[in-house]
């Protein structure tokens, strides 16, 4: 699975040909990435009492830390201000804002220990993000806000492109998902998984872990199966991601080969425009 580093802007078609194969596009150095950087920073850093947010574990206790974080966490949930930044991110990256539609705008905290948990804190597992969506035409955008280890990042697996392996698509459903998370106490999370999970081992032989700097984008395709590298080093992991689709994608059929998602409903509902905010609809 090759690797494409870049030093220029692609066009949505040049970036779906590529994705679409199972190629990962890596956009180097983007100006709009360390304005967002130098953002989450600061909004991280005063949550934080000044310390630096990749060793701020060592300084609180687990509720202490899970808390700080979280308000920044939910800060980027519901701010309009950083989804812009973002969005600048892409344009730099080439992408057509006037055909493209998105989920939303999560940061993701992975901790080095497994006391950890929360919806945006902790490993996230082995998965395909179009198991979730059952949209072909998607395409995941991840970056990290500080430097990464390889013990501390993303990992594709390059061989399950092409390779199907057992899962809960068939079975899974949004709806049950989010009555099973409105049953559940406030203060847990429901027993139903928010997607679909593996009903199989994986074979990390071939793994890939992408390495990027500070101000790199990645990009590939939502089919690609990868999973958070289990953080072992003694710094805390922090990223932004985003999914996105485009218009031209979907109607012309432009999507990356289905080999295991048995869904039957695509979740075009769960996208909205960036410019006009308005959901998607094929």
């Amino acid at each position: 699975m090759p690797i494409i580093h870049l030093q220029k802007p692609v066009s949505d078609i040049e970036r779906a040909e590529h994705c679409f194969k199972g190629e990962c596009l890596i956009y180097k150095n983007i100006s709009a990435m360390h304005e967002l950087i130098e953002y989450a920073d600061k909004l991280l850093r005063e949550s934080l009492n000044g310390i630096d947010p990749v060793d701020a574990q060592l300084h609180f206790s687990p509720e202490a830390f899970l808390q700080r974080t979280g308000n920044v966490q939910a800060h980027f949930r519901k701010s309009e201000t950083v989804k812009e930044l973002f969005f600048k991110v892409l344009e730099e990256c080439g992408v057509d804002l006037n055909n493209t539609y998105y989920d939303h705008f999560p940061m993701r905290i992975v901790p080095f220990d497994t006391d950890y948990d929360g919806a945006e804190c902790g490993v996230i597992g082995h998965h395909r993000d179009s198991w979730g969506s059952n949209i072909h035409s998607q395409i995941n955008w991840w970056a990290p806000l500080y430097a990464l280890e390889e013990n501390r990042t993303i990992a594709l697996y390059p061989d399950y492109w092409d390779k199907p392996i057992a899962n809960t698509t068939a079975t899974w459903s949004h709806k049950d998902y989010l009555e099973k998370r409105n049953e559940a106490d406030a203060e847990r999370q429901g027993c139903y998984p928010s997607a679909p999970t593996l009903k199989a081992s994986v074979d990390e032989s071939n793994l890939l872990k992408v390495m990027l700097e500070p101000g790199d984008v990645l990009s590939f395709s939502s089919a690609h199966l990868h999973a958070s590298v289990p953080n072992t080093t003694k710094a805390t992991r922090y990223s932004v991601e985003m999914r996105s689709i485009n218009k031209h994608d979907l109607e012309s059929g432009r999507a990356a080969p289905n080999v295991d998602n048995a869904a039957t409903t695509p979740m075009y509902q769960w996208f909205k425009h960036i410019l006009s905010k308005e959901k998607l609809k094929l």
